[in-house]
């Protein structure tokens, strides 16, 4: 009786001197079923973010489509890409003309459109007025899915001047198909723009539900020249430099064509080997200027399909510029009507080169969404 009152005694204070809480063991499993709970909801999560910021960007195409049409309205024609008589080497940009017309009035009475924004080229030191306006970076002008940088720093004069900033631009206004010689905007091409163009809704024949007005592109690699793309990812954010022919900053040239002659095959499949035979260096600049009336700062074309992942050309600032985005499986573009869609990456190449031009004549083009 005295032996079992012990051991009864004994477990009790076992009992009470065993330490309360969770083992190793325990605590393992417990960080175990968390993580797996995070990795089932972390997609989700991620997707519902995307969602939104797809959406974001849809709104942001939007407002510039609404702005393009109050633009022709009040001025009866498009906005030109840049305006030879105040030479080609850095007028404004679309994106700066429509600001009256997408509520950055402040930031559109700091601009002076009777004077250059520049002085030199390739490109040029910008006017002491215009320096804090190309800095200012315009929200609606940037896709939230993108991830590149905001300020873009600009050597200016060829490398020989000082560095400049200026803000950044996801979304870019058709220039055509840039097949053949298209690509050199100096003369009209069968976009909707090019220098000293003057479109009105009315030369759009092909229908205004049936051309694209903008499309969003990957802001670049920050610096004029970059080391060579290593993978898919840097290389959709960065142009080939070629060399190019430009005769005059004051007339337009009487045949087309900057790099050395460079046609744009139909074909894709010689169109990179090509390029890369020529390049004299590659530039991380794409959409590194909302202010700037260059090509690769605010305009692009139908060449490449959508998130190609070809490299975009440059030659003396005209060139091959793609719609690219982050977003999964296409990108956003905005119709010459005002509405916006999401396009496929899987888009028929001569469906989507049909998609740019103005007066083609393509009919019952089917548009994969």
């Amino acid at each position: 009786m005295k032996y079992q009152s012990f051991t009864i005694q004994k477990n009790v204070i076992s009992k009470r001197l065993r330490p309360s809480g969770f083992t190793l063991v325990e605590l393992l499993v417990v960080i175990a079923i968390i993580g797996i709970l995070v990795g089932l909801l972390l997609p989700a999560v991620q997707a519902a973010r995307e969602a939104a910021r797809r959406m974001q960007c849809s709104n942001n195409l939007k407002q510039m489509a609404l702005a393009l049409h109050n633009y022709e309205s009040a001025n009866r024609q498009l906005p030109t890409l840049v305006s030879l008589r105040n030479s080609n080497a850095g007028n404004f940009s679309v994106q700066a003309n429509l600001m009256p017309f997408y509520e950055q009035t402040n930031l559109f009475a700091q601009l002076d459109f009777g004077i250059r924004l520049q002085n030199g080229c390739c490109p040029g030191t910008l006017q002491p007025q215009f320096v804090q306006p190309a800095r200012t970076v315009v929200p609606l002008l940037n896709c939230p899915s993108d991830g590149g940088p905001q300020i873009f720093e600009v050597v200016t004069l060829s490398g020989s001047g000082p560095i400049e900033q200026y803000a950044g631009n996801s979304y870019h206004m058709n220039l055509g198909s840039g097949v053949g010689t298209n690509y050199d905007t100096r003369l009209m091409t069968d976009g909707i723009l090019w220098t000293n163009s003057r479109v009105r809704f009315s030369a759009i024949t092909d229908g205004l539900s049936n051309t694209a007005a903008f499309s969003e592109s990957l802001r670049g690699r920050e610096q004029t020249n970059v080391p060579a793309p290593v993978n898919n990812q840097e290389k959709r954010r960065t142009m080939v430099n070629v060399p190019c022919v430009w005769t005059s900053t004051s007339i337009p040239p009487t045949i087309a064509g900057l790099a050395n002659g460079f046609v744009a095959p139909v074909d894709l499949s010689t169109y990179e080997s090509q390029l890369l035979a020529i390049r004299r260096g590659f530039n991380g600049q794409r959409g590194g200027g909302w202010i700037n009336g260059r090509e690769y700062y605010n305009a692009y074309n139908h060449y490449l399909p959508p998130n190609s992942d070809l490299l975009d050309m440059n030659t003396c600032g005209y060139g091959i510029f793609g719609a690219r985005s982050h977003h999964t499986g296409g990108v956003m573009v905005a119709r010459c009507d005002g509405s916006v869609s999401f396009v496929s990456n899987s888009i028929n190449l001569a469906a989507w080169r049909a998609f740019s031009t103005r007066a083609g004549g393509e009919v019952n083009v089917e548009i994969d969404y």
